[in-house]
């Protein structure tokens, strides 16, 4: 073993030069904790891009050639930042050659692929660990959110709402991209944004036991490239509603779109219980608002109200940003990554994983199916 952690990266999109970033910072945010993540290979479709990844995260090879990371024995880590509908070929061939894989989410572009990876991780000889990124269940506030919840301060959940809400997609002149091909994505926003509610609402509430779904598609053509007047079809969903009942027997509502006007970075999810709620805004990242019901009203309110806790950077451990800092888009992102090469490093299945993966899968898929049954209620399966 050396004294290093060789990570090859397969994309570099805008995900894969974020988790670039994030493996240089890690021995900052954690000196000593675990051995120095090393930016090994970059592996790009195009030979250009490949060298400017490697100048540019100070990668120590560059290549277009997949096989140059599955047939490499220094590489301990593939981490998976390619559209949605490569992931399961890549995924294959690194648990084959005895690598851990970091697998962005979705799990894959469809359930049959989602499934295939699954039995993959699960069948695998080998020691390599699969971790996936969900990295909205590492800000500090949802961590707290969980704690509550679990302390039993919200007791009984009767319901909850979340949204995930982006714009940019409303120009009917955006390019087709993979985004919005089924082949390459496999779902649009339900895919691109709804997995990371789906995951929350999982983390925090519970399993999805039946749900209905409707997709809509406001722009069904677009050119196939920046100022071309050809026009190629829009496969995917534009927005999704989800309307759930949940293991538990509370009900929620799920709204993702990338067609809301003004928005920016909008996700919110509210919790209702009979003891207390909660509500968390990543456009206010630093806070969770938690609402004790025991708290009494008397002349003017009382205590009676919202109470907003200053969650901000605490990471138990962590040296850099200081704890008092507001967190950033990123530093959520990089625990994530540092929590899976943790485990990776104590030889222990990272937290989310391919249950996590397979289980925000199977949820989607319902949604597919009971939109394209006109929104009957649909079973979720757990498998």
């Amino acid at each position: 073993m050396t004294d290093r952690i060789n990570i090859a990266m397969l994309g570099y999109g805008m995900i894969g030069r974020l988790h670039s970033l994030n493996y240089r910072a890690i021995p900052f945010l954690y000196p000593d904790v675990i051995r120095t993540p090393t930016l090994h290979t970059v592996v790009t479709s195009r030979e250009e891009t490949a060298q400017t990844a490697r100048t540019e995260a100070g990668y120590l090879n560059a290549t277009t050639d997949h096989s140059a990371v599955f047939d490499n024995p220094e590489i301990d880590v593939v981490d998976v930042s390619l559209p949605n509908g490569m992931h399961r070929p890549m995924v294959e061939r690194a648990l084959a050659a005895g690598k851990h894989v970091y697998c962005e989410k979705p799990l894959a572009g469809t359930i049959e692929d989602a499934r295939a990876i699954a039995r993959t991780v699960e069948s695998s000889g080998t020691n390599a660990r699969f971790g996936m990124v969900f990295q909205y269940r590492f800000i500090p506030a949802i961590i707290r959110a969980h704690q509550l919840i679990a302390e039993g301060r919200l007791g009984r959940v009767f319901t909850y709402r979340a949204e995930y809400l982006h714009s940019g997609y409303q120009n009917p002149e955006r390019p087709l991209s993979w985004r919005m091909k089924k082949e390459e994505g496999g779902s649009g926003a339900l895919g691109d944004l709804g997995s990371h509610v789906i995951d929350l609402v999982r983390y925090l509430i519970g399993e999805f036991s039946s749900l209905q779904g409707h997709l809509e598609t406001f722009i069904s053509e677009r050119p196939v490239a920046k100022g071309a007047s050809e026009k190629g079809e829009v496969t995917v969903d534009d927005v999704a509603w989800i309307r759930a009942r949940m293991a538990d027997g509370s009900i929620g509502t799920i709204e993702v779109s990338r067609f809301a006007t003004g928005t920016l970075d909008d996700l919110r999810i509210w919790i209702y219980g009979e003891k207390g709620a909660i509500k968390f805004d990543l456009m206010d990242p630093s806070f969770l608002y938690f609402f004790d019901e025991s708290k009494s009203g008397g002349d003017y309110g009382g205590d009676r109200g919202w109470e907003r806790i200053e969650t901000v950077s605490y990471y138990p451990g962590a040296r850099t940003p200081p704890a008092r800092a507001p967190i950033g888009w990123s530093r959520s992102h990089g625990e994530n990554q540092f929590r899976f090469l943790q485990a990776v490093s104590e030889g222990r299945d990272p937290s989310p994983n391919i249950v996590d993966g397979l289980r925000t899968q199977l949820v989607i898929d319902a949604v597919e199916h009971s939109a394209h049954d006109g929104g009957l209620w649909t079973d979720v399966e757990l498998e």
